[in-house]
């Protein structure tokens, strides 16, 4: 057990006790960590701060008045580099946007090399993780730096039906064939958000679409036609700077659904193998082969889409360095116009977490490759003319992994980023979320804040209610 002790400050709450408890687990992620805010510190102006574990104390300090939030995590970072023997290669960093922190300092005037410093200074991260974060914000400032954000706005739209769920998946998606009685409904209930939605905005641009999932093309031809019509019907498409449909699993995309899309007008496609070990791939519950990965893919060049993303996942069970190495390969053959390397992280709603937890067994050792398989997507996929564009971290949760290094990353060739990836994670501009499980995030540029919209998650919460998620949006929109 890691206890702290901070003071509780005026609002009632700990100063810094979340970024304290997640820099405390990046490093000992087996134990727990509790956080204990005192009363009789809260009216101080300096800072005082105790840690210990297991009743052997680590820090006993106290900062002046003029602490800042990152003095008082640097603190505690160097003990917890010296307990454990090893640092972090985010350094004190434990928010989930490190690109963020290195654009904003682009809009500041700084230059790359002022962002580096900053980065490793500050921040104590590794050489190689600011490199990827000032790399990340050039890209994002070419991109969308310049761009009126005020009067723009993005829709993303949430098909939650899967044809059977990953091991590792966490989201809010259903198996399509034991939900396709909903789906007629589901597409009801869309359109009528949908046709609100196109009316609440008409006084801005609609910049970009992105239908994702689940998996959007586990519908079949005639509901996949319905849903890209009702789109089209809907929203101003001839404006949109992207249109982006995650097909995503191979086994849900087929000949006639891939003309459904293209006839549409979308641009972007995903089709994601996750791995082409096809072991893996069987292990994992993803009811597709490598070769239909490569069927798919053919056939999506064959009708004329030039820009398909490529998911793919390092830490996968009983995958090493070679396994990824040659999934490496074998998507490069291919050659997508981007690839996206997220870091698989055992989610407590997952399959695999429940299973983890049932047997009581340790972690899996897959977790402690994950770094090197990490460096070397990063640097196979530069070395082939690929350059990181828009990456993020995930949250680390207790005794769910040894690895703490969870960043996902795209890399993308010259013109083939994802605009809608980068707004979404930069919160440069509103995006409504329709459909079950959506979170719609306004953003006001001018006043530096945001406010979210959620929709309800469940599938039939979402037909039968779907007045009040857009009584729920004319509340906030208003």
């Amino acid at each position: 057990m890691i206890r702290f002790e901070i003071k509780k400050n005026q609002k009632g709450t700990g100063e810094f006790s979340y970024d304290l408890k997640a820099l405390a687990l990046s490093f000992f992620p087996e134990e727990e960590c509790q956080v204990t805010e005192r009363s009789d510190w809260q009216g101080r102006s300096d800072y005082p701060l105790r840690m210990e574990k297991n009743q052997e104390v680590w820090l006993d300090t106290c900062l002046d008045e003029n602490y800042s939030k990152n003095q008082v995590k640097a603190q505690v970072y160097e003990v917890l580099v010296k307990k454990a023997g090893r640092d972090l290669p985010w350094g004190i960093l434990t928010g989930i946007r490190p690109a963020k922190i290195a654009l904003r300092l682009l809009w500041d005037g700084c230059s790359y090399e002022e962002v580096l410093d900053h980065l490793q200074e500050e921040y104590l991260t590794r050489p190689a993780k600011a490199k990827l974060a000032a790399d990340v914000a050039v890209r994002e400032n070419e991109l969308v730096g310049a761009l009126d954000h005020q009067n723009l706005y993005n829709i993303y739209i949430g098909i939650p039906f899967c044809p059977s769920i990953c091991g590792y998946c966490s989201f809010s998606a259903f198996p399509y064939k034991a939900f396709r009685h909903k789906v007629s409904g589901y597409l009801d209930a869309l359109e009528k958000e949908l046709a609100y939605t196109a009316k609440a905005f008409a006084h801005k641009k609609l910049h970009t679409v992105y239908v994702g999932g689940g998996t959007p093309t586990s519908l079949n031809e005639e509901e996949l036609a319905r849903l890209m019509d009702m789109i089209a019907r809907h929203l101003p498409l001839s404006e949109v700077a992207e249109y982006t449909v995650e097909a995503g699993r191979p086994d849900s995309i087929s000949r006639d659904k891939l003309e459904i899309m293209k006839k549409a007008g979308v641009g972007r496609i995903s089709i994601n193998p996750q791995t082409m070990k096809q072991e893996t791939l069987d292990l994992m519950g993803r009811k597709h082969t490598v070769n239909q990965v490569k069927e798919v893919f053919a056939q999506a060049r064959e009708l004329g889409f030039d820009n398909i993303n490529m998911d793919l996942i390092v830490g996968l069970p009983e995958e090493d360095e070679k396994d990824f190495h040659r999934t490496l390969q074998e998507v490069a053959d291919l050659n997508p116009d981007s690839v996206t390397v997220h870091t698989l992280v055992i989610k407590r709603a997952s399959r695999m977490r429940r299973d983890q937890l049932e047997s009581g067994g340790p972690m899996r050792e897959e977790d402690l490759l994950i770094p090197a398989m990490q460096d070397l997507g990063n640097d196979f996929l530069r070395g082939l003319g690929y350059e990181p564009y828009y990456m993020y971290r995930q949250k680390n949760k207790a005794g769910t992994s040894r690895n703490t290094n969870q960043e996902n990353v795209a890399y993308a060739r010259p013109g083939k980023d994802c605009l809608y990836n980068i707004l979404i994670m930069e919160e440069l501009e509103t995006i409504v979320a329709l459909g079950s499980g959506g979170s719609t995030k306004i953003v006001y540029p001018g006043e530096n804040r945001m406010e979210r919209v959620e929709n309800v998650k469940n599938v039939d919460d979402y037909i039968y209610r779907i007045d009040e998620m857009i009584e729920r949006k004319r509340n906030a929109f208003e």
